[in-house]
């Protein structure tokens, strides 16, 4: 019987340290990401009434980052685009990844348009300072995409047995050192970028992840699902949340969805919330978090309760304005 992609990376998953170390090229599986592909004729307009990004300024090879929103604006899920010449490419969190496909066939009607789930049929590698040639001899049916200016980060995609071939290459080769999927996910939020999960998702307006700051939000495309309020909250000035990076010291690993609170506020009530985390060493984990503008960076927070772990600031590779 012939291991299958999944068990492939559990196996390796299971011995590989949780941070990519030194200035040495490393890789690792990324199980937690979705592949849905949109194509047809009708394909680029389609998208752009259904997402927040400029569908349509993307040039063939070129990725971008965007979301799908409910009517009220909130984030289903936040997406990385790769257009090429057979249609787009859809990079989403894994366990929404069949919501968002159920969802946008909802709204194919009349156009001509493919929406095909790729997830079970394709794996996932994630690249960091790699070396050039890796993928020669692959094929065009290999994704890759860069998550970063610099390059210093290369998300891989490709059908399984193509993804089982580069793994196994991968691990063998004395340039690339193993490393667990949560490298990957402590580099997403030093750099800043969000990620929803089913806990999370509808919860945030897009400027609330700071997608707008991250070219994930057009405002001058027209309409889409959720347009008004997005908008709205941009021409009016309405905004009282961002997304926020954070270091705290903890037992517990802290999770999506997890709470924030103000420290020696009587009332207990939660200011904020935690969208991804990531360890960075023992008992030391890095998160992104949503919080009232009017209490950052300055609030003494707390994790999981009102006496909880303390949460300290870190700045982010970008900016906003800060009452």
């Amino acid at each position: 019987m012939s291991i299958e992609w999944s068990d492939l990376l559990s196996e390796s998953e299971a011995t590989a340290d949780f941070r990519a170390k030194g200035e040495g090229s490393a890789f690792c599986g990324l199980a937690d990401l979705g592949l849905l592909r949109v194509s047809g004729v009708d394909a680029e307009t389609f998208l752009q009434g259904q997402s927040t990004c400029d569908i349509a300024s993307l040039g063939f090879d070129e990725s971008g980052l965007g979301a799908f929103c409910n009517p009220k604006g909130r984030v289903i899920a936040s997406f990385r685009v790769l257009r090429r010449v057979e249609g787009y490419y859809l990079f989403v969190p894994a366990d929404l990844v069949e919501a968002i496909h159920k969802r946008l066939r909802m709204y194919v009607l009349r156009s001509k348009v493919s929406i095909e789930n790729l997830t079970p049929h394709w794996g996932f590698i994630g690249l960091f300072r790699p070396g050039s040639g890796l993928l020669d001899g692959q094929g065009g049916d290999v994704l890759a995409v860069r998550v970063d200016q610099s390059s210093a980060r290369i998300l891989i995609a490709a059908p399984n047995e193509t993804a089982k071939r580069l793994w196994e290459g991968l691990l063998s080769s004395s340039d690339y050192s193993l490393v667990s999927s949560g490298a990957w996910r402590l580099k997403e939020i030093e750099d800043g970028l969000p990620s929803e999960t089913q806990v999370t998702s509808e919860e945030f307006l897009p400027q609330m992840l700071n997608l707008d700051i991250l070219g994930g939000v057009s405002y001058r495309k027209g309409c889409y699902t959720g347009q008004e309020v997005v908008a709205r909250t941009h021409f009016l000035g309405h905004l009282k949340r961002r997304m926020f990076r954070l270091r705290t010291i903890s037992e517990h690993e802290p999770k999506p969805g997890d709470p924030l609170y103000q420290s020696g506020e009587a009332d207990g009530q939660r200011v904020g919330q935690v969208v991804a985390a990531a360890p960075e060493a023992e008992r030391s984990f890095q998160l992104l978090a949503v919080l009232p503008l009017d209490r950052a960076p300055d609030a003494d927070l707390r994790l999981f309760r009102p006496d909880g772990p303390a949460a300290e600031f870190l700045t982010l590779p970008y900016t906003f304005d800060v009452p």
